[in-house]
């Protein structure tokens, strides 16, 4: 005890100093963070640029506890749905027994159905919120507001609008050689299937494009792809080809488009990673025929009354080859067809509140689907400059990602809230400033809730910097030259010095101000326009340069052709020539796609985008202006929305119910016997008719003759 007392006391240890995982903000505010750089809390709040780390991205351990939810979730549904499965089937064999005991105890007497129960009203859901919503396509519709949106009702001449672009006049110097039908008929009304079979190539051929499509069909068919091609489902389909291409030619459509994707993604990497003249053109001999074989499949599957998840996927996937080959007119107005057919199946519909619903994995695939459509539509809608094909986004969630890695789970959110966001700014009626500001700091603030890993900037040009690897770099550069399109077609309609009240109701012109700034040093109007379209130029060039497989997107091809005429008749305009270069590099690039026949409309873009640069060297007045200009300066559209005298004249329709004249008489649709008067209903009409056309003798003649008066025979000889 003694000695115990004697002996000094042990120096209390340090505790080893807590690494600070958070960022500043989150520990600040003593909040989860993901520690993914920015973290998804300082985006919720905002705050995205101010959200910095202590330690390096190395030294941190991304948060996984919200995918580790979401996997709670999912095997929740999933073992929910096989017990539902389980107390059917009980269910059913308890109904069964019940049936035998009374037919035996009654003597064959049976008891009347069981009445199902009432389905549950189907409501809209809005968009990632449990608050239901009268909708007119749901089944409950609001008569209140049909009400009020028809007393509001407005056909007076609207303002601004990214869809009701200015009218252009027809342009005789468009491109003439319009592309022939994408679905050529090569097989009769009664070839069946067994024809079609003939045109697919080997197996190991098949293969082999469908891993092409696989790997390289995220450079053009944004923003969802298959995760993985089911190779076992087309190996079990080409086991008994002649019999499942009877019984489900939408499969065989679907095999054949997949096939013509991997043909024109993968020439590229079929030609040893390089681009070789005429190989483009060979290539898509073979997809055309792939896609007209298609086409033929899904007619023999009925596709436009009897739609199928199969069939609709094939129509979606026509989409992006229709667009890359030079076809997109062809391809937005096939995209109408497949709205209607997917809304016919539901496909806008929560999975879980169809009746039956389906399982979880087709519940995900439904989901991709629709949200895949949102996405094309907006895509289709901001290029052409017209209407949204899709009215509203129903109550479909966004899909999930099936993985753990943050960046792609927050890539997958971002596709979400940027798809929202482009629909929105897409169906607003009146942009005025005060609308076309606050889109495009909304379109800046959700870019800058990406990763920094994927943020895409200039610096992605010099090779030596490490990049993201496929298809990360390139989904990360396509999205930012999206919103670089944006900006510019947003920021061209903005009214230069000139500001709205506070009611933002009428232009209250006041003392000149400078638009290119504003209290948040945002360049606005013109100042914006020029910075995105040097952007975009900047996003075209790394194409060329480091990601030279998506060089097909011609997507991206259309917005580069569009920002280098708006730098253009910008210099010409001031005189400056600053952007001579960037201008003259996305020349080049259009010229090295025209000889290596990438894409069949790089020619015309040359030829335009050379006649511009032409009549700067020459200092000529442009024939257009960088504002006040409506829509993107399309390669194919020779402007359709303008009076065209066509050789014979359309027909004529009036008001049903009023009086109809005698026509089809004599030349032309609306020339009329001379002293024909109106038709009538009743004897008395047929009298003066008949009087008519006697007085007029040879110039008039009935178009249809007189009905025989039928006999009909007495009823007892019936």
């Amino acid at each position: 005890m003694a000695e115990a007392a004697s002996m000094p006391p042990a120096e209390p240890q340090e505790k080893a100093a807590r690494q600070l995982l958070s960022c500043n903000q989150c520990r600040k505010r003593k909040v989860k963070c993901d520690r993914v750089s920015p973290c998804e809390a300082c985006c919720l709040r905002n705050i995205p640029e101010q959200c910095e780390y202590q330690l390096t991205e190395g030294a941190r351990k991304p948060v996984l506890q919200a995918v580790e939810l979401r996997q709670v979730r999912a095997e929740n549904v999933r073992m929910k749905e096989r017990m539902r499965k389980i107390l059917s089937a009980h269910q059913a064999k308890l109904d069964e027994n019940d049936s035998d005991e009374s037919l035996t105890m009654n003597d064959g007497l049976k008891l009347p159905p069981k009445i199902p129960a009432k389905p549950a009203g189907l409501r809209q859901k809005k968009f990632m919120t449990g608050e239901p919503t009268d909708n007119l396509y749901f089944g409950t519709p609001g008569l209140a507001s049909v009400i009020t949106d028809f007393a509001s009702l407005n056909v007076s001449p609207q303002g601004a609008s990214l869809t009701h672009t200015a009218a252009r006049g027809v342009d005789i110097f468009a491109w003439q050689d319009a592309p022939s039908y994408p679905f050529a008929t090569m097989w009769s009304s009664q070839a069946g299937s067994t024809v079609l079979l003939n045109c697919l190539p080997p197996e190991q051929d098949i293969l082999s494009y469908l891993e092409a499509f696989q790997c390289r069909a995220q450079s053009c068919s944004f923003p969802h792809v298959p995760e993985e091609c089911t190779v076992e489902e087309v190996k079990r389909f080409l086991s008994n080809a002649e019999h499942n291409a009877f019984v489900h030619p939408d499969m065989l459509a679907l095999i054949f488009t997949t096939l013509a994707q991997g043909l024109q993604n993968g020439v590229f990497d079929r030609y040893g990673g390089q681009w070789v003249a005429g190989a483009m053109e060979e290539e898509l001999r073979k997809g055309d025929v792939y896609i007209a074989a298609a086409m033929q499949a899904l007619r023999l599957a009925s596709f436009m009354n009897r739609p199928t998840l199969l069939g609709i996927q094939t129509l979606i996937m026509i989409g992006p080859y229709l667009t890359n080959s030079g076809k997109f007119l062809d391809a937005w107005a096939l995209f109408g067809v497949t709205i209607r057919l997917a809304h016919s199946i539901g496909l806008h519909r929560n999975p879980t509140r169809l009746d039956p619903a389906p399982p979880l994995k087709e519940s995900a695939v439904r989901q991709a689907l629709w949200w895949w459509m949102l996405h094309m539509d907006q895509q289709y809608s901001l290029t052409l400059g017209r209407p949204l094909g899709i009215s509203g986004i129903g109550d479909c969630p966004p899909p999930e990602p099936l993985t753990t890695d943050p960046t792609i789970m927050r890539l997958f959110t971002y596709i979400s809230q940027f798809t929202v966001l482009a629909r929105q700014i897409l169906s607003s009626d009146a942009l005025t400033n005060a609308k076309i500001d606050i889109f495009t700091d909304k379109l800046l603030r959700l870019k800058d809730t990406l990763p920094d890993v994927i943020q895409f900037d200039a610096t992605w040009l010099d090779e030596d910097k490490p990049i993201p690897e496929w298809p990360l770099e390139a989904q990360a550069a396509v999205f930012y030259g999206k919103t670089q399109n944006f900006l510019i077609l947003l920021n061209r309609q903005r009214l230069e010095n000139t500001r709205r009240d506070s009611n933002d109701s009428a232009i209250s012109v006041q003392s000149p101000i400078d638009p290119a700034t504003d209290c948040d040093n945002v360049p606005r109007g013109r100042e914006r326009v020029v910075e995105s379209c040097r952007a975009l130029l900047t996003v075209f060039q790394f194409f060329h340069t480091r990601v030279r497989t998506a060089m097909i997107c011609w997507t991206m091809g259309q917005q580069a052709f569009n920002a280098a005429m708006i730098l253009t008749l910008a210099m010409l305009e001031t005189g400056e020539e600053k952007d001579l270069g960037i201008v003259h590099n996305a020349y080049h690039i259009f010229v090295e796609m025209n000889q290596k026949g990438i894409h069949k409309l790089a020619g015309v873009a040359l030829e335009k985008l050379g006649n511009l640069l032409k009549g700067l060297n020459r200092s000529e007045c442009p024939l257009g202006s960088v504002m006040g200009a409506t829509g993107m300066l399309l390669l194919e559209d020779p402007g359709l929305q303008g009076f065209i005298p066509e050789e014979f004249a359309p027909l004529n329709f009036r008001m049903a119910g009023g009086d109809i004249p005698l026509t089809n008489v004599g030349a032309g649709w609306a020339a009329r016997g001379a002293g024909v008067g109106p038709s009538r209903g009743g004897s008395q009409g047929m009298r003066q008719n008949a009087d008519a056309m006697a007085t007029a003798g040879s110039r008039a003649r009935p178009l249809v003759p007189a009905k025989p008066v039928l006999q009909y025979p007495p009823t007892n000889q019936v």
